[in-house]
């Protein structure tokens, strides 16, 4: 007696498309009728190549608030704890200004946009994360000194130099914000990237990072 035939096996669209080494652009779309179109790489590439003006303004002006902030009304507040406030602010404020600052650039460069090999996305940003967050810690307590200028001499020494640590501390925690609220530029750049991972991950190969 004849055994059942195997059965078939279903079929898989082919991927949408693969880069090659020289799709260094913007792929663009065109209509049935051969008309070309802006495609949405072009549209994401395009709001990533300008620096985030309004993103950058709003960093300024919570430094300015800030600061304003710790060396009036906190600065000369009775209750050392309260005091410790405006080093905080400072310092949160600084830390999202160094990393935000970095995320606002542009990301996106119309004549040269970069897809991923074969192999996989092997670039990770953690270490740049970490080096924007170690920088923000270490020059946020300068940067808070210099803001309060003379210190009363009422504030004892050990608060002196809790207000150091109170700063950088902070610092560490605000240049994690902007990963979390990023600006345009960043947001269209990652977009594009998973564009163009997606239609090129049919490959050989694959790799597994832990993206911000």
């Amino acid at each position: 007696m004849d055994s059942a035939p195997p059965p078939a096996t279903p079929l898989t669209d082919p991927p949408a498309y693969v880069y090659g080494p020289s799709d260094i652009y913007p792929l663009a779309s065109t209509g049935p009728s051969g008309s070309r179109s802006r495609s949405r790489e072009e549209e994401l590439c395009g709001k990533a190549d300008h620096p985030d003006w309004l993103y950058l303004g709003g960093l300024l002006a919570l430094d300015v608030g800030a600061i304003y902030v710790a060396t009036g009304p906190l600065k000369y507040a009775t209750a050392p704890e309260v005091r410790g406030i405006g080093p905080a602010l400072i310092g949160f404020t600084w830390g999202a200004t160094i990393t935000g600052s970095y995320l606002a650039m542009p990301k996106c460069d119309p004549h040269w946009v970069s897809y991923p090999p074969r192999e996989g996305d092997v670039r990770d940003r953690l270490p740049l994360a970490l080096t924007l967050a170690l920088v923000s810690a270490v020059t946020a307590p300068i940067i808070m000194a210099v803001a309060t200028g003379p210190q009363p001499d009422n504030w004892t020494t050990q608060e002196r130099m809790a207000r150091l640590f109170v700063a950088g501390g902070s610092a560490l925690v605000g240049a994690v914000v902007p990963y979390l609220l990023p600006p345009k530029t960043y947001r269209a750049a990652r977009e594009l990237e998973r564009i163009r991972i997606g239609a090129d991950a049919h490959g050989a190969f694959g790799s597994y990072t832990i993206r911000f």
